[in-house]
């Protein structure tokens, strides 16, 4: 029996590590093609003399991705609780993602941002269904243990997708000839997605929770109750509309703000996308490791608090610091608290999912979260310009603070999701 057990466990241990690295290499695919609508493309329409307005406007094309909770019960109907399914479905979405972006070839972004705008929203799309598919595998073959260190793994995946986009930028490869950076886009979204491949066909011997029946088919109007069964999700929820929504309100601003601090477009490549997401990657890191040792909710109420701190700074020295620094420095606080805020907001989202709707529970989560980052994004340039920076930083600074203090009254009794190891 003992020689049996020592035997599987290499096996459950493989399994596991390509379980991550297949998370890694899907949000490394998403993340090229969403970087640079991110960072590359807003900043190059302000550059091309358009609006505020439209710069923050370009977010509304994240709104298919974030919406993904109100198709993924169809999903996780017609492809059940197999692991196998699952794993095919996610691998073929990420090859159509990469193919989907050569539609951009045709299209000029200094005449036609509308349809390019389009395209970026039917590509988001696809990679929505994948990631809905993607959270399906890993409820699948995990339990609740291994889920916990899936958030890190794939926040590192997307920060990495920053990092080259960027890089990619400041060489000048991506943000001067379109048809060229469309190419390569292209590729470097391709490579990673075929790498999706690694996912085991079978769960490893960690299976996920027994609860999780293999095709769930009760019926639709239950699903409301199953994704609030939870006391603590409500206050997950509120959570993520004060803190998300101050980081998207920030982040909708950089592109403008980055601009008119007088920062060029590949530099906004190298300092926001290269740098700030070097510190997101970092963050990513950090925020797993806090996670592991603290539990979910203590973590959210850290970074809360640490953004809510820098916000504050911002708004009360705007006066002596404006400027290119200024810019770049915001910049990276932005990246890092975002990062760090997505490990245990999404560990606890998949540790919460279990039952006959685990899968649509943990998209309508995360729907949740992004559809508040990009609602406030979307309103961004229109509200700062309105305000003003300084009240519009305070703003900012005033949500992040409520979603500290609703975070720690979760955290303080001890009824944290994610308890630490």
């Amino acid at each position: 029996m003992a020689a049996q057990m020592s035997a599987a466990m290499p096996d459950e241990n493989a399994g596991h590590w390509r379980i991550l690295t297949g998370v890694f290499a899907f949000m490394l695919a998403s993340s090229v093609p969403m970087s640079f609508f991110y960072y590359v493309f807003p900043p190059m329409l302000r550059a091309s003399g358009h609006s505020a307005e439209l710069v923050s406007a370009l977010a509304l094309v994240y709104l298919p991705y974030v919406l993904r909770g109100v198709w993924a019960f169809a999903i996780a109907r017609a492809l059940g609780g197999r692991a196998q399914a699952w794993r095919r479905a996610t691998l073929a979405l990420s090859v159509l993602a990469a193919a989907g972006v050569l539609a951009l070839l045709p299209l000029d972004p200094a005449r036609q941002p509308g349809p390019i705008m389009a395209v970026a929203a039917v590509l988001f799309l696809v990679l929505a269904s994948g990631m809905t598919t993607l959270d399906g595998y890993v409820l699948a073959t995990l339990g609740e243990k291994g889920r916990a260190a899936v958030p890190g793994w794939g926040a590192s995946g997307m920060a990495l997708g920053g990092i080259l986009v960027g890089v990619a930028s400041w060489l000048g490869w991506i943000g001067g000839d379109w048809r060229q950076a469309v190419w390569l886009l292209a590729a470097m979204t391709l490579a990673p997605a075929l790498a999706v491949a690694i996912l085991p066909p079978q769960a490893p011997a960690e299976r996920a929770d027994p609860a999780t029946p293999p095709r769930p088919r009760l019926p639709l109007r239950s699903l409301w109750r199953a994704v609030w069964q939870d006391p603590a999700l409500p206050r997950l929820v509120l959570v993520s509309l004060l803190a998300h929504g101050a980081i998207g309100l920030v982040s909708g601003y950089l592109p403008v703000l980055q601009v008119d601090a007088g920062l060029q477009i590949g530099e906004i490549g190298l300092f926001s996308a290269v740098a700030a997401n070097g510190l997101g990657l970092a963050g990513a890191v950090i925020g797993g490791a806090i996670v592991a040792r603290i539990g979910g909710w203590k973590s959210l109420s850290l970074v809360t608090m640490l953004l809510a701190l820098c916000l504050g700074v911002a708004a009360a020295l705007h006066g002596l610091i404006w400027g290119r620094g200024f810019a770049v420095a915001l910049t990276a606080v932005t990246m890092l608290a975002g990062y760090i805020y997505y490990v245990p907001y999404r560990a606890l989202c998949l540790q919460s999912s279990r039952g006959d709707h685990a899968v649509t529970q943990a998209a309508w989560l995360s729907s949740c979260d992004m559809v508040v980052s990009i609602l406030a994004m979307s309103v961004a340039g229109t509200l700062a310009a309105r305000l003003g920076l300084v009240p519009f930083l305070v703003l900012c600074t005033l949500a992040a603070s409520g979603a500290a203090l609703v975070a720690l009254r979760q955290a303080l009794p001890a009824r944290a999701a994610l308890a630490p190891n």
